[in-house]
């Protein structure tokens, strides 16, 4: 309470007293017994209502008892049920529940984590994927201001996300450790690099890793099968000093269309985990051969970059050329590619009209917009003497072909000069402009069209940084090239060759959504939002089910449920219409979450050592508890709360001032001075 507040209420308790001396003194009408009760009364109502005038504010602290947080981390993924540790887990969670010193002790709190994290006390160990580092980060955020340790109870095994072992809390961690903490012998197969499309008749390369965990000496055969047949078989050898190898070998391209691979390592004699011995891969074989031209006055990497990206597919050539005073039979290409074109280039786009050649134009900070704005009828570009970086953004609206998002918002911005583009003809934007964050609604790489032609423009350079970072990001150059590739494959011809496209993954986990993507186009190859599309599945040439289409982002899509491991055939056709396509694909009956049947006890034990934890065994769960009860740092503190309160929250004094004012009344009344 305030000065100022303690000196109106001293002021009130002197005009109260004036008030009632006033009226029962100054001039007394009763006897004196009564006229001091009814003074009293009147001082007693002047200054409660006074006093409810001037509401001072009071303070008050109350004391609580806060106990301390113990968090309770789950692992809910099907690796707890591979290994067979479900009751292990339950059994550790009932330990937690019934000790009664525990939870005297303790506000203890039990969240599932598989690839989030969730409040619940029912766990199925179903869950397909693990990040046991997110599930770290949320939980001490939940209680970043108090002591809470941390339960973690898992078998270490995460299958995506950042390295946990690293991961600093400043709570204290204690995993609890669930499955087989021995080692096995185990040899599988670790990665496939394949390129996506090959061409028809040609070797294509296959790059494979083996990892075999063992200290004996073993022999053993991989082989890789297409149909049911053997094309490629291999001794190899494996002991303690030799446990990875990479194989490196080439595969004959014999038929047209997607073509799946089995590749198989020998099992090992009891070895426990057998699904990793197993993996496939696919390829798709296009019979297409092409001739790119590649124009420029520049030198400049983006070059290099488009002359390897083309030619990645070994059906296409790209060929370049630098200078554009010689004569260049156009004819030849079946694609133009015109690098940053400037006044240099005023004879070809004259030859480019006459041919009608499909060209792809790339601009850049060395292009001359007022001669490119004039030599063509497509786009015109307001552009200011100011370059600018901008960034990629994907347009999931894009229907000119299919294709897909290979992390375009996370790759390196292109340079261009500034200004709002605008296209004169029919066009489709593939990838939209961002600067810093903001999109500036212009494209960046836009297909346009008319009766004769077939075209593209990029508006920036710098694009070789693209190819390197996603190599740096996928370990491979497929991502990219595979997206250039279908560009490159839709600007070099000059009609599309099916009405009908779909595209799926030949391989895919029981767990995960088995999805088609199609697109359908009418008879001028504009894109059909009105077809009715169905696909077929069949398993030995019976029917299993049929699936429809939903139109989803200009393209059509179809979800496979419940579809049992095998191999599947399908076939997706439009309804009252003569288009159908055929494909296979396999659903795999494992998850990634079976991959490892041992313990990442290592990982486990740095987690818990650098947050002052613990590790212990699902055995050790008594001791544990006696720890965290017997632990003084889990102490439970008296938290202070300061409330004020207005004291015209307090009823009882307007309970008082109307029995005042009452009693006061009815004895001047009994009185007769009223």
């Amino acid at each position: 309470m305030t000065s100022i507040s303690i000196g109106y209420i001293l002021l009130a308790i002197v005009v109260a007293v004036a008030i009632s001396y006033f009226q029962y003194f100054y001039k007394p009408t009763s006897s004196g017994k009564v006229r001091v009760i009814l003074a009293f009364l009147r001082f007693l109502s002047v200054f409660t209502l006074i006093l409810l005038l001037i509401n001072p504010q009071l303070k008050s602290e109350q004391l609580e008892d806060v106990k301390p947080s113990l968090n309770v981390l789950i692992d809910n993924s099907s690796s707890i049920a591979h290994a067979k540790q479900e009751k292990t887990v339950l059994k550790v969670i009932n330990d937690l529940k019934v000790n009664a010193k525990l939870q005297e002790k303790f506000q203890v709190h039990y969240f599932a984590f598989s690839d989030n994290i969730y409040k619940q006390d029912s766990f199925n160990f179903r869950q397909s994927e693990t990040n046991i580092l997110k599930a770290l980060q949320a939980t001490e955020a939940i209680s970043k201001e108090h002591v809470a340790p941390i339960l973690l109870i898992t078998d270490g095994n995460q299958t995506y996300g950042s390295a946990y072992e690293f991961y600093k809390s400043k709570q204290a961690i204690y995993p609890i450790v669930v499955g087989d903490t021995l080692s096995h012998d185990d040899i599988k197969i670790h990665q496939i690099n394949v390129n996506s499309y090959v061409s028809l008749k040609h070797k294509f390369p296959v790059e494979v890793f083996l990892q075999y965990d063992g200290a004996k000496a073993v022999k053993k055969q991989f082989t890789v099968q297409v149909n049911g047949k053997i094309v490629f078989k291999k001794i190899l050898n494996f002991n303690a000093e030799k446990q990875s190898q990479k194989m490196e070998f080439y595969l004959l391209a014999g038929a047209v269309g997607k073509q799946h691979y089995n590749c198989k390592i020998e099992t090992l004699i009891n070895e426990k985990n057998t699904v990793n011995n197993i993996n496939n891969f696919s390829v798709e074989v296009i019979d297409e051969q092409a001739k790119i031209l590649i124009l420029t006055t520049i030198n400049h990497p983006d070059i290099g970059v488009l002359k390897r990206t083309i030619e990645s597919n070994k059906q296409r050539k790209a060929v370049v050329i630098s200078k554009l005073n010689k004569k260049i039979q156009l004819k030849d290409y079946q694609l133009v590619i015109l690098y940053q074109p400037n006044i240099k280039f005023k004879k070809i786009f004259k030859a480019l009209n006459k041919s009608s050649s499909n060209y792809f134009i790339i601009t850049g900070t060395k292009t001359d917009w007022n001669f490119l704005n004039t030599v063509q009828p497509y786009f015109t570009k307001k552009n200011i003497n100011t370059t600018e970086k901008y960034n990629a953004i994907f347009n999931r609206n894009f229907n000119a072909f299919i294709t897909e998002d290979i992390g375009f918002a996370s790759l390196p911005p292109l340079e261009d000069y500034f200004g709002d583009v605008t296209f004169s003809t029919d066009h489709q934007i593939l990838l939209n402009q961002s600067i810093s964050g903001i999109s500036t609604e212009n494209p960046l790489l836009a297909t346009f069209k008319d009766r004769t032609r077939r075209g593209a423009v990029l508006f920036g350079a710098q694009h070789w940084k693209w190819r390197m970072l996603s190599k740096v990001e996928h370990q491979s150059f497929n991502k990219f090239d595979t997206f250039f590739a279908k560009l490159i494959q839709y600007l070099s011809s000059n009609k599309r060759s099916n009405q009908l496209e779909i595209t799926y993954k030949p391989f895919v986990y029981a767990n995960e959504d088995i999805r088609i993507a199609a697109q359908f186009f009418d008879a001028n190859y504009v894109f059909d939002a009105t077809a009715n599309l169905i696909v077929s599945i069949y398993d030995k040439n019976e029917k299993v089910k049929d699936y429809s289409f939903t139109l989803t982002n200009n393209n059509y899509e179809a979800i496979l449920n419940n579809l049992k491991p095998g191999s599947y055939t399908f076939s997706v056709s439009v309804k009252n219409k003569p288009f159908t396509k055929n494909g296979t694909l396999t659903v795999l009956p494992y998850t990634i979450e079976q991959q490892s049947n041992t313990v990442n006890l290592s990982s486990l034990k740095k987690l818990a050592s650098a947050s002052n934890g613990s590790v212990y065994y699902a055995n050790q769960t008594q001791n544990l508890m006696t720890e965290l009860i017997l632990d003084k740092k889990h102490t439970t503190i008296q938290k202070s709360t300061e409330k004020i309160v207005s004291l015209v929250e307090f009823k009882w004094l307007l309970a008082i001032l109307i029995l005042a004012f009452s009693m006061e009344w009815f004895i001047r009344k009994y009185q007769g001075l009223i």
